[in-house]
């Protein structure tokens, strides 16, 4: 049983070794084609066939990001990209039947109606880690996003960033695409974290994501867009989601991204200069990261607490707060999770209170009755630094709709091929 067991992991570590070698010869014929030898019939036709022998040989039955997915992050990210730099080059070259592997399942199902796609796009909470879900995608399917990627920062990011140089917001310019090549150091997360900076490129993020599922399912915007239900998103998602739902062509799924980016652009803008950062004592900041709630901001999420309760403590903490600091439940987004938005130091307040109801973490509550039990939930800071969805923000949407897009109306319902659904009532407009 031993010998067999061993012989049994020899040959999948051949079969393993024999596709990582074969992948890496796919971006090796591509790689020399672009440089010395540039594109001679011979390379295509030996190009040509390494990828119908690596497609039938490895991808009859399987997708190269399952077949990928054993390894470790650096060699995942050289095997797709390899292969994808070897797709992309014959497409370029107008190579005829070029060998692919098999469409998605889940796409060829909605297709065929017997699967319903949602599309959806989250929101400011990601600020810390989206440049590194960018970068991924630039490493790996830099073919298909550095074009769109240089574009977004050539035509719209950097030219809106340099008019506004009087601000400190943009104190490091936004050039996305030398970030990403390296030709630039990247920022750091504080500088990448703010929300000028963020709701533009998590913007860019989602919409580069969605070219990839286009290039790498071999489909138009339209084609994709039509396998899916409808769209929606969370607060500056929806942007994302209507970019994609008026999008046919790949000429104007470009075109809705210059007018998703600029707008975005100036929401993150407006934002932040409707509510100036602000700094917190030391001892404060230091409360909250040992108590486990994060760095303080203008958002806080609790989750696992009642509304009526939180709202009894919200209600609580303003009667010692002057009009311009009081907290308010600016978004439910389940029975029990919720977010309060105010300024920082007002939270802070809140979360002390809630600090002497919540239950310790870890506590044994089994033994005791249950209407004397403490409440289990969770208090964190979102990492956003504009409180979004307040009357803190009252004006900055006219100032942006009015003064930066000078009243132009970006998309109009007609333009919607698929429903874009409210993310609280499921509304969506129609023609």
């Amino acid at each position: 049983m031993f010998s067999l067991d061993t012989q049994d992991i020899a040959l999948d570590l051949e079969a393993g070794a024999a596709f990582e070698l074969s992948a890496r010869f796919l971006g090796f014929i591509t790689d020399n084609i672009y440089g010395e030898f540039q594109s001679t019939s011979a390379h295509l036709s030996l190009l040509s066939n390494v990828l119908r022998f690596f497609t039938v040989t490895y991808l009859g039955n399987n997708d190269i990001h399952t077949l990928a997915s054993s390894y470790n992050a650096e060699v995942r990210k050289t095997l797709l990209s390899s292969y994808f730099r070897a797709l992309f080059y014959l497409g370029q070259q107008n190579v005829s039947d070029i060998p692919r592997q098999l469409p998605s399942a889940l796409l060829s199902a909605a297709a065929a109606g017997t699967a319903s796609i949602y599309a959806l796009f989250g929101g400011q909470g990601t600020n810390e880690v989206y440049l590194d879900d960018l970068q991924s995608l630039y490493d790996v399917y830099k073919p298909f996003v550095e074009p769109f990627i240089t574009t977004m920062t050539n035509e719209v990011l950097e030219p809106l960033a340099a008019t506004r140089q009087d601000t400190m917001f943009y104190s490091y310019g936004m050039n996305v695409t030398a970030w990403l090549s390296g030709e630039i150091h990247r920022p750091s997360t504080t500088y990448l974290a703010s929300v000028p900076i963020s709701a533009p490129l998590i913007g860019l993020t989602q919409l580069a994501q969605y070219l990839v599922v286009c290039r790498v399912s071999n489909i138009t915007p339209a084609e994709l867009r039509d396998r899916i239900v409808g769209a929606t998103g969370h607060s500056q998602g929806l942007v994302s989601a209507v970019a994609i739902a008026a999008s046919t062509t790949f000429e104007s799924f470009m075109d809705n991204a210059r007018k998703a980016i600029k707008w975005l652009f100036f929401s993150g803008l407006r934002g932040q200069q409707a509510f100036p950062v602000t700094s917190l004592e030391p001892g404060i900041v230091q409360d909250t990261l040992d108590g486990g709630e994060g760095t303080p901001s203008p958002m806080l999420s609790v989750a696992g607490l009642s509304f009526n309760d939180l709202e009894l403590h919200v209600k609580k903490t303003n009667s010692h707060l002057p009009d311009n600091s009081k907290i308010t439940v600016s978004l439910r987004n389940g029975p029990r999770t919720f977010v309060v938005t105010g300024p920082p130091r007002s939270l802070y307040g809140l979360v002390t209170n809630l600090r002497k109801i919540r239950a310790p973490t870890g506590l044994d509550q089994s033994k005791t009755p249950f209407s004397q039990r403490k409440p289990v939930f969770s208090i964190r800071f979102l990492v956003v630094g504009v409180p979004y969805h307040s009357t803190y923000l009252d004006g900055a949407a006219e100032k942006l709709c009015m003064e930066d897009l000078g009243g132009e109306e970006l998309w109009k319902p007609q333009d919607l091929h698929i429903p874009v659904f409210h993310t609280e009532d499921g509304w969506f407009p129609s023609s």
